[in-house]
């Protein structure tokens, strides 16, 4: 078996320094451009990922929403809980919220909204919605009477639905808010955009204002957590069951439908693109070993008069198919992984929801290159094989 192997890397080895060196050339460089196209795919997709996951945490949910018990519309004793939690070492920031769904009316134009009630200096600590102001300020501590508006609501700033907005409101302008019974002036402070329609289709206003509308006083409707970097969000609700917290405890993730809807639909449009570049190698690796077996016709019946099996003979062709894949594997990792990656933590790519870092990891890049693998060997047997298989006068002859 051995000896075998030796014979058929020999004759490999001739064929590769024996044949045209700019098909040798050109074929790596298309392997090259299509691990590239696998890779980058995968990579893209894990960055679009976690850039909506990064959303979720930073703009909306934190990592951790305490909700109340069921069939209870409020969490009692709002500031108690929040105290409670926050003197935890996990913990960054708390932020108790209460909520109320209405419609915002701009002149003749109103909007349905869920608007947010918080303490802006403790809802800073959770999220960085303070950050995403591209008009005017956010709301601070002491304001009463004002709101912040996602660009969704107020229209303009690229909005994504502006035909279902207010039509482009500025700050300075006077909005009403309408909740339940209840009808309140407001001036919008501020607008923000976080590129993430759900998240931009939300107002804030300070809780007192929310509070005076609902008639509750140190109740919320939820209270969101932040955490340490690194720290792991289910042994963290575990703990927070164990020190006697029996409200409805969830990780951001429970929230993500939308997002992970998103993901999914996004990762089969990537395996379509894969399966794609998938059939392109599978292509050039069957024609350029199909045109060395046509041209080494006579070669080949030489090699098997003189004893050489058809196995050894189609493993030949194989193992130069292996060589044009592990080489244009090489250079695209290479590629990837010092050119293309770091370009991108520099120089992120802007898509619609964001800039986007790369992301790849060394499993996802593994499997990548199997299935590259696998293709080029099955493209390079089939034509080898139709070959060696011919009888030998033929292969002489013909």
């Amino acid at each position: 078996m051995l000896e075998k192997f030796k014979v058929s890397l020999f004759l490999a080895y001739k064929y590769l320094t024996g044949g045209n060196k700019g098909i040798t050339i050109f074929t790596i460089f298309i392997l090259t451009l299509v691990f590239l196209q696998l890779v980058l795919i995968s990579a893209i997709l894990g960055g679009a990922t976690n850039r909506f996951n990064d959303l979720m945490i930073d703009y909306q949910t934190g990592n951790i929403v305490i909700e109340p018990k069921e069939d209870t519309e409020y969490i009692s004793d709002a500031s108690r809980l929040t105290s409670k939690i926050n003197a935890l070492p996990e913990v960054t920031g708390v932020s108790a919220r209460i909520k109320g769904v209405g419609k915002i009316i701009y002149v003749d134009k109103s909007v349905g909204a869920t608007v947010i009630g918080i303490d802006p200096l403790d809802e800073n600590t959770v999220t960085k919605v303070n950050s995403a102001i591209v008009d005017g300020d956010f709301i601070s501590k002491l304001d009463r009477g004002e709101i912040v508006l996602g660009r969704e609501i107020s229209g303009g700033y690229g909005a994504l639905m502006e035909s279902k907005s207010l039509g482009g409101v500025k700050v300075g302008d006077k909005v009403n808010l309408r909740i339940g019974s209840v009808n309140r002036e407001f001036r919008v402070k501020g607008i923000y955009t976080t590129l993430f329609f759900l998240v931009d289709s939300s107002a804030y206003i300070n809780k007192k204002d929310m509070e005076d509308i609902l008639g509750v006083q140190d109740e919320a409707h939820e209270i969101a957590i932040k955490l340490n970097p690194g720290e792991d969000e289910e042994e963290f609700k575990k703990k927070l069951m164990g020190i006697g917290i029996n409200e409805e405890i969830r990780v951001w993730r429970e929230f993500a439908g939308i997002v992970e809807l998103l993901t999914r639909t996004i990762t089969q449009i990537g395996n379509i693109l894969n399966l794609i570049g998938l059939l392109i190698a599978f292509v050039i690796i069957f024609i350029v070993i199909y045109i060395n077996t046509i041209n080494k016709r006579r070669q080949i019946g030489v090699q098997k008069a003189i004893g050489i099996g058809s196995n050894v003979i189609v493993a030949s062709f194989v193992l130069q198919a292996i060589f044009y894949a592990s080489f244009g594997m090489f250079l695209g990792f290479f590629a990837m992984q010092y050119l293309i990656t770091p370009y991108t933590i520099t120089h992120p790519i802007q898509l619609p929801v964001g800039p986007v870092i790369l992301s790849l990891s060394n499993t996802e890049a593994l499997f990548r290159a199997a299935l590259l693998f696998f293709a080029t060997i099955l493209a390079s047997f089939i034509p080898a094989y139709m070959v060696a298989r011919e009888d030998l006068l033929k292969l002489i002859w013909d």
